[in-house]
C-alpha cells in the first residue's frame, strides 16, 4: 500500500512490535463474532446468538447518550459485553461527556469504540477521537480499552484516515491501553486482505476485526454504502448486478467471508435486521464448527 503521508514513516517505524501474520484463512475455520445493534432495537438483544459475546451499540449522529446507556444496561444484563460507540463530535463539552461516561461506568462498561461521528460541525470542542483521548476522562471512569475504526476502502470524510488510525494506536500503546481495529463493512475481499497485509507488514500487531454486512437486499446495501461512503463496495454491487447480489447478500454473505483472510474476528452489521442476521449466524456457526 502506498504511504499516504510523509510523517507516517516515523510514526510507523516506532510504534509497533512484530507482525502476527494471518490469523484466519477461511470461513470454514472457527470464527469469533461480534454484532452491532441500534438502541431502538435493544428489545431484540435476546435474539443475538449465545456465542456472540460482544455487542456494539451504534451512536447515531445527534443521539442522546442516555439511549446508549440504557442499551448498555440491557446488554450487560443479558450476560454479554456491551461496547458503545462514543462519537466525538456529538459532545458539547466535558460536562456532557462525563455524564455519559459515568452512566457507562455504572453499567459496567470497560471498553468503547471511539469514532469522530457522522456530522460535519462538532457540537463542541471535540472534533476528533484524539481530542477525546487527550481529555484523560476515560481512565477516570474505568475505561482503559479502546476500539478504533478502520477503513479498508478509505474514508471520504478523512483523507488521512490511515495515519490518524496509526496515531491513535500509538497513543494507546504508549500508555499500555488495550486497543483494536474494527473496520467499516466492505464487500471487496481483495482490497480488505491487502489492507490487512499492509498493516501487518508495517508491524501493526493489534487485533483486526473485519466488518461484514449481514443478510440483506441489494437496495439496502447500496443505501448503506452511500451513507457510509464505501465507494468500492457500491461499485462492486452495481457492476455485478443481480447475479452477485443473489449469491452474496440476498440470502447470505458467505462468499465475501470465505474470501477474507488475516483477520482476528468478524463484526456483523445486521442491515437486514437482527432476527435475520442472528439466524444466519447460527446456521454459519453450525456448519463451520
Amino acid at each position: 500500500m502506498k504511504v499516504l503521508f510523509g510523517e507516517s514513516d516515523s510514526l510507523e517505524n516506532k510504534m509497533f512490535i512484530k507482525s502476527t501474520g494471518d490469523s484466519q484463512n477461511s470461513v470454514r475455520q472457527k470464527t469469533t463474532w461480534s454484532m452491532e445493534i441500534l438502541p431502538q432495537n435493544i428489545s431484540e438483544v435476546s435474539l443475538i446468538p449465545e456465542f456472540v459475546n460482544e455487542v456494539y451499540i451504534t451512536m447515531i449522529p445527534g443521539a442522546n447518550c442516555r439511549d446508549t446507556i440504557e442499551a448498555a444496561n440491557v446488554i450487560q444484563a443479558a450476560g454479554k459485553q456491551a461496547i458503545p460507540h462514543i462519537a466525538a463530535r456529538s459532545f458539547s463539552g466535558p460536562e456532557v461527556l462525563e455524564i455519559c461516561l459515568s452512566g457507562l461506568q455504572d453499567a459496567g462498561i470497560k471498553r468503547v469504540l471511539l469514532i469522530g461521528g457522522g456530522v460535519t460541525e462538532p457540537a463542541g470542542k471535540y472534533a476528533s477521537v484524539m481530542d477525546l483521548l487527550k481529555t484523560g476522562l476515560f481512565a477516570e471512569y474505568g475505561i482503559n480499552s479502546f476500539d478504533f475504526a478502520g477503513h479498508p476502502e478509505g474514508n471520504p470524510d478523512d483523507p488521512k484516515s490511515e495515519y490518524h488510525m496509526l496515531e491513535k494506536l500509538q497513543w494507546t500503546k504508549e500508555r499500555e491501553f488495550s486497543s483494536r481495529i474494527v473496520t467499516q463493512w466492505s464487500l471487496d475481499a481483495k482490497k480488505t486482505n491487502n489492507w490487512i497485509s499492509d498493516l501487518r507488514e508495517k508491524g501493526v500487531s493489534n487485533p483486526i476485526h473485519i466488518g461484514v454486512p449481514g443478510p440483506s437486499t441489494v437496495k439496502s446495501l447500496i443505501r448503506f454504502a452511500k451513507v457510509c461512503g464505501v465507494k468500492a463496495s457500491t461499485q462492486v454491487l452495481r457492476k455485478q448486478g443481480l447475479n452477485i447480489s443473489k449469491l452474496m447478500f440476498v440470502n447470505k454473505p458467505d462468499k465475501i467471508i470465505s474470501e477474507l483472510s488475516g483477520y482476528d474476528q468478524l463484526h456483523l452489521y445486521p442491515f437486514g435486521g437482527i432476527a435475520k442476521s442472528a439466524a444466519w449466524l447460527i446456521e454459519c456457526q453450525s456448519i463451520n464448527n
